[in-house]
C-alpha cells in the first residue's frame, strides 16, 4: 500500500502543478494528440515471483508460473487542455512469457485502460521532455493451475480487474511539425493480492500485488484545428 500511496501522491502534484501551469499558456491551434507505443514490460516486486494454483510439493515446476519479461502495445488519444497540458485515454496491452519447464503455450496478459494526464516541457529545440500520471483499471488474465471436469489443468482465467496507478518519464523528438517520436519509461502498480477469479464454481486468488516497468517508443501524430 506504501508505493500506491506514492504514486497517488505523485498523480495529484502532477495534476495541481499542470493545473497551474494551464492557466498561465494561451489556447493552442492543436486539438487532438494520437500515440502508438509498443517496448518492453518487466514483472516487479511479487509480481516476479507470482505463483498459481495448488500447493504441489513433489510438482514445483507445475507451481512456478512466474511471469518473464514480456512486451506491450498501447494507444493514446489525448485532447489539449493548453498548448503542454494534455488529459486523454490509453488503452496497454501486456504479454508476459512464463517461467516454466512445462511446455504450453499459454500466457500471462494485462488489459489495462486507463485515463491520462500529460505534461509537455516545451522549449525551443525539437527535443521535448515531458512527465506523465496514469489511473486505471488492471484486468489480469493469468495461466492458472485449476480444477477441470477432466482432472487439474492449467487454463487462463480472468482475475477480477482492480485500480492502478501509474507515473512516467519520457522523451519525444519533433520529426516535422504534426509528428515525431518518443521514449518513454513507465512504473505502474495494482493493489491486486486480494483479487480473485472464479472457475467452475472454485475461486483463486491472485495473491500478489501487480507491479510493472514498461519501456517503451512510438510515434505522436498531431491533428490539429488549423488556425
Amino acid at each position: 500500500m506504501n508505493r500506491i500511496s506514492i504514486l497517488v501522491t505523485v498523480l495529484l502534484v502532477l495534476t495541481l502543478s499542470c493545473v497551474a501551469l494551464a492557466q498561465e499558456d494561451e489556447e493552442t491551434g492543436d486539438i487532438l494528440e494520437i500515440t502508438l507505443s509498443g517496448g518492453m514490460a518487466i514483472p516487479m516486486s511479487g509480481l516476479a515471483d507470482w505463483q498459481t494454483g495448488f500447493d504441489l510439493e513433489d510438482q514445483p515446476e507445475i507451481v512456478d508460473r512466474a511471469p518473464n519479461n514480456g512486451w506491450d502495445i498501447g494507444i493514446d488519444v489525448g485532447y489539449f487542455i493548453n498548448p503542454k497540458l494534455i488529459v486523454g485515454l490509453n488503452f496497454t496491452y501486456t504479454a508476459f512469457g512464463i517461467d516454466t519447464d512445462v511446455d504450453l503455450d499459454h500466457r500471462h496478459r494485462l488489459f489495462s485502460p486507463a485515463l491520462y494526464g500529460k505534461y509537455y516541457f516545451e522549449g525551443e529545440t525539437n527535443l521535448v521532455p515531458y512527465v506523465k500520471a496514469s489511473v486505471g483499471l488492471e484486468n489480469a488474465k493469468f495461466s492458472t493451475f485449476v480444477e477441470n471436469p477432466g482432472g487439474r489443468r492449467f487454463r487462463e482465467i480472468s482475475y477480477d480487474p482492480t485500480l492502478f496507478y501509474a507515473a512516467a518519464l519520457g522523451l519525444f523528438y519533433y520529426t516535422a511539425d504534426y509528428s515525431g517520436v518518443f521514449i518513454e519509461a513507465d512504473y505502474k502498480m495494482a493493489s491486486a493480492e486480494s483479487t480473485e477469479s472464479v472457475y467452475l464454481d472454485d475461486t483463486y486468488l491472485f495473491g500478489e500485488n501487480i507491479a510493472v516497468l514498461q519501456i517503451n517508443f512510438g510515434v505522436r501524430l498531431l491533428v490539429g484545428s488549423g488556425d
